[in-house]
């Protein structure tokens, strides 16, 4: 063995810039962002859900489909592919400049044609009454957001978090202002459309003041190697989009505008969990899964594991037992109650998906990650084709169903490629929170059970939030001392947080 190859396999001593310390550093920077940004995001959605029609809502779900297909796209995941590329510095930031050429170049082309082709789009889509300046307004900003890209991917490769989330949190809140005061003013979707442009626009010119602005560049050799992971990346990627909106496409082709909004208002929220958590853990976790071996990645694996289904069991619980409260935003959103309890579970299943590709994606396998996005779209699109006319609660519980179906062999191909994991270590690391989510559940069916709480308003739907969540925290620092201080402690110590 050579000295390199002991100095990337041997334990590190612990420092300040200890990787596993930066790593739950880290994590808590992305969480903090997380909850920001859906905190913005949050707030201009029920914003709409309140100002707008159920079929507006559905509109503007459209425009967001074609505008993440195309992100996506735009860069061929090359910047995402720096994280994992090996070598030098030096190297690492001459590939940058590669990747910003290869997404400058794709996105603008993409952005051009989407343009062209809108009409078209809504027009397929349904979406004929201003579905075309959705989609334009939301694709123009793609070189934007590959600029963006390349520089804040470069800052998770080094696990500059605190540097990292800079551009997001605050390019989110600017975009939120601006797109409530538009949606106030009476603009309508298009003041969702402003606000995105005034973000992706925002969030490029703090990535230059985050950190020096990356110049395009090539190198032949860079390139083939950032496609060679990044393609299939990207690839697992778009799967991985086209499969979380492909319900989206056929209800809104079957049932229609008003069943895509009801449908749209209920994922969306349910889908919150998993977007501050699950893309917080697996963010934080995979440039140092890329680079732990041996015991610490099985460790490493297991922690994401287990802090994602601790924090979101309790998230999608909430979320299910208080679905009935969707109808605060009006008496039109009353059919999206049931579906926002069957999407809380869907959230929760794809939740420890996502964490399993990510393992795969560390270690090396992006393909056999890619081919499982494949799997999950393909099963999925012949269950929604079977479902989708019978209405959207038909619609959710089938996600349900074969989110779950693909999670398990995901779970083990996993753990086929990090050996050395244990289940018995991730029981213990889950029981606490199951038994505090078992606890918060009693408490929340106890207070919907009093007349004057149950249906009591906004207010009502607080003091119930607030209840639960002080019952979980209760609970499990009683039943989960020792895995409370290990997590505070990790902070300090050199220990995994993934």
């Amino acid at each position: 063995m050579t000295a390199s190859t002991r100095a990337r396999t041997s334990p590190a001593p612990a420092t300040p810039h200890d990787p596993a310390g930066s790593t739950a550093r880290g994590a808590l920077w992305l969480a903090t962002n997380g909850v920001v940004v859906k905190a913005a995001h949050t707030v201009v959605l029920l914003t709409l859900a309140a100002l707008l029609t159920p079929s507006a809502l559905g509109l503007v779900a459209l425009g967001s489909l074609v505008a993440n297909v195309a992100a996506i796209l735009g860069t061929l995941g090359t910047a995402s592919a720096l994280v994992h590329l090996e070598g030098s510095t030096q190297r690492v930031e001459r590939a940058a400049r590669t990747a910003l050429s290869l997404g400058l170049v794709t996105s603008s082309a993409l952005a051009a044609l989407l343009w062209a082709t809108a009409p078209l789009l809504a027009s397929s889509l349904r979406a004929d009454d201003g579905g075309a300046a959705v989609i334009r307004g939301l694709t123009v900003v793609l070189p934007c957001l590959a600029v963006a890209g390349v520089t804040t991917e470069l800052l998770r490769r080094r696990l500059a978090f605190a540097r990292r989330i800079v551009p997001d949190t605050v390019s989110a809140v600017v975009g939120a202002v601006v797109a409530i005061a538009l949606v106030i003013q009476g603009v309508g979707v298009m003041a969702l459309v402003a606000g995105q442009v005034t973000q992706a626009v925002l969030m490029m010119l703090l990535a230059w003041v985050v950190h020096r602005p990356v110049l395009p560049g090539w190198d032949r050799a860079d390139a083939r190697a950032l496609v060679s992971f990044g393609a299939p990346f990207s690839g697992a990627h778009l799967l991985e989009v086209v499969q979380l909106n492909l319900d989206y496409l056929l209800v809104a082709r079957v049932l229609g505008a008003l069943a895509l909004g009801h449908y749209s208002l209920s994922y969306r929220i349910a889908n919150m969990p998993y977007l501050m958590v699950a893309v917080v853990v697996t963010g934080a976790a995979f440039p140092y899964l890329c680079r732990a071996r041996g015991a610490d990645r099985a460790r490493a694996a297991e922690v994401a594991l287990g802090v994602t289904f601790s924090l979101m069991l309790p998230a999608c619980l909430l979320l299910a037992l208080l679905a009935d409260d969707l109808v605060l935003l009006g008496a039109e959103w009353a059919p999206a109650t049931p579906v926002l309890a069957l999407l809380a579970g869907y959230a929760l299943l794809l939740a420890l998906l996502q964490v399993c590709l990510t393992v795969l994606n560390a270690a090396g396998r992006p393909g056999v990650a890619m081919a499982v996005r494949l799997v999950h779209l393909l099963v999925l699109g012949l269950t929604l084709l079977v479902v989708v006319d019978r209405g959207i609660v038909s619609v959710a519980l089938a996600q349900v169903v074969v989110v779950a179906a693909v999670a398990l062999p995901a779970l083990a191909l996993a753990r086929r490629a990090v050996p050395g994991t244990s289940a018995a270590r991730l029981g213990a690391d889950v029981r606490p929170a199951l038994v505090a989510s078992v606890a918060m559940a009693l408490a929340v069916l106890a207070l919907r059970g009093l007349d004057p709480v149950a249906g009591g308003g906004v207010v009502a739907l607080g003091a119930t939030t607030l209840v639960a969540v002080l019952v979980f925290l209760i609970v499990l620092r009683a039943v989960g001392a020792d895995a409370w201080r290990a997590v505070l402690e990790l902070l300090r110590r050199r220990e995994v947080l993934a």
